[in-house]
């Protein structure tokens, strides 16, 4: 049975934090074996980080990938106490529904401390 592994960080949320915190996770997914699922991964958590991003500027946000069992776990917290929701327009808006489309499931739960965590769950691929 494979033990579960799990790469955190918290940073101030900046346009900057976007690629950084991407960079980051890349170089955990190949380490992990997971190269398969770089490019939906990546993906899935730019638009989660993103969101964080946007939602409170220059505030503190966290990142975490946790590779359970079966699954990848992306997870953004930020310190919105509102609900993320997905709403397309015409001039972006697009996030939730990419994320909607590459994950096997995703939520968010509002955290004790204030603020809430927003997460998707990734299937790994079979070996």
């Amino acid at each position: 049975m494979m033990a579960e592994e799990t790469f955190e960080r918290a940073m101030i949320a900046t346009p900057s934090a976007v690629g950084l915190l991407r960079d980051l996770a890349e170089a955990h997914l190949r380490k992990w074996g997971l190269c398969a699922l770089v490019d939906d991964a990546l993906l899935v958590a730019s638009e989660l980080i993103t969101n964080a991003v946007r939602a409170r500027p220059r505030s503190l946000i966290g990142f975490r990938l946790v590779r359970q069992r079966a699954v990848l776990r992306i997870e953004v917290y930020d310190t919105s106490p509102g609900r993320a929701v997905i709403t397309p327009s015409p001039d972006g808006g697009r996030g939730l529904v990419i994320v909607e489309a590459l994950a096997r499931e995703w939520g968010q739960r509002a955290e004790p401390a204030g603020g809430k965590s927003v997460y998707a769950l990734l299937d790994l691929p079979v070996s």
